[in-house]
């Protein structure tokens, strides 16, 4: 039976790393202050992606029977127990989103650069674990 809400979460996910990709390829600092429309995009994107990957995270707990934590980065962090070591690295991209939501120009663009830099490549990886966990009857991550 899939489940149609974790199904959404890795959809919603792949299509927003896409779209972050292309409105985040070959930006500058410069290009990022000038314009307004660029910033609140790529500052709005970061923000769902991070709360998307909570979700999912809460998703993967609650499939594994395991209590889903209050704080962003703790429901993230926890996942390591299901999925891995690919939890603490995607623990800090909590702090992206709260550091983002407060708009500091010069933090947000670090956050921008880190994010196309580092940040989805993490949460690719996060969410291809994922998905096989979620989706994978015995919890092993093997496909069937």
């Amino acid at each position: 039976m899939i489940d149609h809400k974790a199904y959404s979460i890795l959809s919603f996910l792949k299509e927003e790393i896409e779209y972050f990709e292309a409105k985040a390829k070959d930006i500058t600092f410069e290009d990022f202050t000038s314009n307004k429309d660029l910033r609140k995009i790529l500052n709005s994107t970061l923000n769902e992606l991070v709360l998307a990957l909570v979700d999912l995270a809460g998703e993967c707990l609650r499939k594994g029977g395991r209590r889903v934590p209050t704080t962003y980065r703790e429901i993230i962090l926890t996942t390591g127990e299901i999925l891995g070591d690919i939890a603490i690295k995607a623990g800090p991209l909590a702090k992206l989103r709260n550091e983002t939501i407060h708009e500091y120009m010069n933090l947000n663009w670090k956050n921008i650069q880190y994010l196309r830099a580092k940040g989805l490549g993490i949460i690719r990886e996060y969410v291809d674990i994922a998905e096989n966990i979620l989706f994978t009857p015995d919890n092993t991550g093997k496909k069937s």
